[in-house]
């Protein structure tokens, strides 16, 4: 996310082993998230948990940016609860800036979860998060809610399946599996990588002016997903797949403009028809510092069939580059920033993916659905819950 104003603004489960950072984490300070070098290991695939339907179906519902506290505007659980109701998916992600900084307790980190988690809790619906830059925002305030706390908390719902805590950078990088709908095999894939939070201060002695100042997904990250779908592949064939983290990539821009170092919008016209472009950008691709290179491990690998983000509220875009799906879910929550005026709600809501086991790419479409077409209150006034969620009796 950005600031909360104005539009230009900001200045089947796995878990994994780590392997080596490489490349330019080598040299000069990092960041304080950053985890340490760990020695490479094996990785290999773990059991799907997640299972297609008897009729060969599975949807999945991504909803971005719900960053809220502990009175999460209401229209945000009203948007989710319509979006479930009428799609009822069989997962659904939150896919990064979960909460914002508002909580000045853990408690109150923990009722700001809760209150955009229920929505899937309460109908049993498999769920999971990414975290985003905002996530951690409440340290500020005082709180111990770190990624990793924030982690083991969600891990004590019942429908949760992100994977516990491992060595490399990140808490919510996880492989899940589905299952076909008669027997045990993956048929598809889910691929969760956390994007991390914002920049060092510098590096080598060098800062970050002129530059994005958001975090990247480290080369560690990318060589983990490049040794799990490896591992994956030897033991079930190539599983095509999604994947999901906060912060956009690089190639998003790319994709746009058609052009790697220019933001000419007399070029998208070309490179809409190019890359089969549609959707909305009202802002800037706010992509990390850096490009470590997930792309083209994406390319080399051959199993993701899209990759979508957050972050940039109003960006609702998607399209194809190069054979890869990439894309935006439109932001989720009514409390952060979105258009301008009377329109600050017009895009806030939800992506929708359809898998089909018998289709065969498996992977059939992908869809955005609106607030503003559920009939939800778009005024721009905040409308916060009366009280917090409560949080269910089997989580602490």
């Amino acid at each position: 996310m950005h600031s909360s104003t104005s539009v230009p603004r900001r200045g089947l489960l796995i878990g994994g082993a780590a392997t080596a950072v490489t490349g330019i984490l080598a040299v000069g300070a990092l960041p304080a998230t950053a985890s340490a070098t760990v020695p490479a290991k094996q990785n290999a695939p773990g059991k799907a948990k997640l299972k297609f339907g008897k009729n060969g179906k599975f949807k999945i519902v991504q909803f971005n940016d719900t960053q809220d506290g502990p009175r999460t505007d209401k229209r945000t659980i009203e948007l989710m609860d319509q979006v479930l109701d009428t799609e009822t998916p069989d997962f659904v992600l939150i896919n990064g800036d979960v909460i914002d900084g508002q909580p000045k307790s853990d408690l109150e980190v923990k009722q700001a979860i809760n209150n955009v988690v229920m929505p899937m809790e309460s109908r049993k619906i498999s769920w999971a998060l990414t975290f985003g830059n905002h996530d951690e925002d409440s340290l500020s305030n005082g709180t111990s809610m770190t990624e990793a706390k924030m982690l083991d908390f969600i891990r004590g719902y019942k429908y949760n399946v992100n994977t516990p805590e491992d060595e490399i950078f990140g808490s919510s990088n996880s492989q899940l599996l589905i299952s076909g709908s008669r027997g045990n095999k993956p048929k598809f894939g889910i691929w969760l990588l956390d994007s991390g939070r914002y920049a060092a201060s510098n590096i080598a002695g060098q800062d970050f002016k002129g530059l994005k100042n958001y975090d990247w997904i480290r080369p560690e990250q990318v060589q983990w997903y490049r040794e799990t779908s490896r591992a994956t592949e030897r033991r079930h064939g190539l599983v095509p797949s999604l994947m999901f983290f906060h912060i956009p990539l690089w190639e998003h821009h790319h994709m746009w403009y058609g052009s790697q170092f220019t933001s000419n919008e007399a070029d998208h016209t070309a490179a809409r028809k190019k890359h089969s472009i549609v959707g909305e950008k009202n802002e800037g691709v706010y992509t990390g510092a850096f490009n470590s290179g997930l792309f083209t491990a994406m390319l080399e690998r051959g199993d993701v069939r899209g990759a979508y983000c957050g972050h940039d509220h109003i960006n609702t875009y998607m399209g194809n580059y190069f054979g890869i799906e990439l894309g935006y879910g439109p932001g989720t929550g009514f409390g952060p920033y979105g258009k301008n005026g009377n329109d600050k709600h017009q895009l806030r809501g939800a992506r929708v993916f359809e898998l089909d086991e018998n289709a065969k790419d498996i992977y059939t479409s992908t869809r955005t659905v609106f607030a503003k077409d559920y009939g939800i209150n778009m005024d721009a006034a905040r409308q916060p819950l009366p009280a917090p969620t409560p949080l269910p009796n089997y989580v602490k």
